[in-house]
Parts: C-alpha cells; structure tokens; sequence
C-alpha cells in the first residue's frame, strides 16, 4: 500500500480488545461476548491480591497473578473455594449477584472468581499476544488483532489485496494524526516478519470489534454485500460504527506488525497481505 488515495477507507470505534477479521459467512457464526452457559466452562478463573495467602492448591499458576484451574465440575470447584473462605477468614462476604463471584475479607481485599470461558471471546483471548488465529463454532474461524480503545482505521488498496489496520496511540493534534496514518500507509512490508496467515475465501470480509456477535447485526442476509466496485461499508453493532464489511480479493493472507513514534506522534498497524500465487 502506498500513499495514495485507497479504495475504500473509515474508522470502525472499538473499546478496548481485539479487532476480528474474519469471511462473512465466518462472523455470521461469531458469538463475541455473549455468555455461554455455565455448563460450557471447562476452567475456574480467579484473580486476587491475597493469592500469596491461600494454600498451595489454590496457587496453580503461583503466588501471584490470574490462576485457572482446569476441573470436570467447574461449577462446584468455585463453590468450594468460596467456602474455603468463609471458613479461613470468618466474617468474609460472598456476592453471587453476577456472573463473576466476588469474596470480600474482613479486612477489605478481595477475590474475584469467574466460570471460564464465559463466552466465545473470552476464549480467543486466553492466550493472545498482539495477534493470532483463532477456531470456533462449526469450523469457523477468525484473525485477531489486539488493540487500544478507541479507533481503528481500515484502509484497503486498490488492488483489493492488501487490507490495513492502523490506529494512532497518541498524537498532538490532527495534522499529527493525518502524518501517523499516511506513515502507516507507505511504510514498506516486504522487509518485516511474517506473524499469522489467513484465508479470505470468497472476498465479503467482517472487520469489527471483537466484543460483537453477529446477533448484533439486523440486516437481512441479501443485503449483506460487498464487491470489488463496491469494497466497503460501515456496520452498526453492540456500538454504532464499530465494524465494516469489505471486500477483499480471495486468497491466503499474511499479516505483518509495526509500530513507529516520532516525538508528537506514534502508530500502530495490522497489514494482512495476500501472498502471490
């Protein structure tokens, strides 16, 4: 991509979290934040600042930090730690008002314990760095960015190969902005290392805020299209503006990471190219 005027560009609003990239018929199968069932866990997920305290047992991945605990009744594990508790420390309060349980000692601190995964997005981003691939549902699947809060830009060029996500980190003011993007735009890609590869596979593409589910989305699947004309439009999700739907030329793409500040200013960019055949 250089710096010229793209096919299509516009910023999608995110909150925080990943961007999911994946082919439509992929994201219409996209859950997001949408609770599981509670019979869905497979993990007891707990995080406290008196982790140090507990026993051993209670202590699977150390003395300190998010602990997971794999088990065949999630359900009644996170009941015996909390009864663990209230034995240890008497006087401390348990509140199962919400999804997420939350023990509170006399003396103030707290633990916070959560059936895990509590949804599909909870279990892309178990173990995500600043990308990754990610399987779900019927065979389905999706690529993942992580991001900041607040906008991501999606630029595609005019061979409908190569998509771009970028998003300014900080800047002065909007002359900053517009000089970090066009820099995201014309940086060459050919010299950096390849992170992730994904199939686009019939060209309309979903670009959103990973949060969403497709049940987010009301229009009727004949409206859901894109073309090479026409390459992209912004989606009302969860929030207004917070996806697109693209179209991009079918094939496998690799994505490439890069980061650059100057002394008012710092981008970060996602460019998924597709590799010649």
């Amino acid at each position: 991509m250089n710096t010229n005027r793209p096919a299509w560009f516009d910023g999608i609003s995110c909150e925080g979290g990943p961007v999911i990239v994946a082919n439509l018929d992929d994201f219409l199968q996209w859950r997001g934040s949408e609770r599981f069932d509670p019979s869905d866990a497979t993990e007891v997920h707990y995080w406290s600042p008196f982790t140090a305290e507990l026993p051993q047992q209670w202590q699977p991945n150390g003395p300190s930090g998010h602990q997971y605990i794999s088990c065949a009744n999630p359900v009644q594990t996170r009941e015996t730690l909390m009864a663990f508790l209230t034995e240890r420390w008497p006087g401390t309060t348990v509140d199962r008002s919400n999804s997420g349980w939350r023990a509170v000692r006399p003396d103030g601190r707290a633990l916070n314990a959560s059936l895990s995964p509590d949804s599909e997005y909870d279990r892309a981003i178990r173990d995500l760095g600043a990308d990754g691939v990610h399987i779900y549902s019927q065979g389905a699947s999706g690529y993942l960015w992580s991001a900041c809060p607040g906008m991501v830009r999606i630029d595609i060029d005019e061979t409908r190969r190569c998509l771009l996500l970028s998003q300014v980190e900080y800047a002065d003011d909007e002359t900053d902005v517009q000089v970090a993007y066009t820099h995201a735009r014309s940086a060459p890609y050919n010299h950096m290392q390849p992170s992730q590869q994904y199939q686009i596979t019939e060209g309309s593409v979903v670009v959103a805020w990973a949060p969403n589910s497709a049940r987010d989305w009301s229009r009727s699947r004949s409206s859901m299209e894109t073309t090479c004309a026409l390459p992209g439009t912004l989606l009302d999700l969860s929030i207004d503006g917070s996806g697109a739907l693209l179209w991009l030329e079918p094939g496998l793409y690799q994505s490439t990471l890069q980061y650059h500040e100057e002394g008012s200013w710092a981008v970060s960019w996602c460019r998924l190219q597709r590799l010649d055949r």
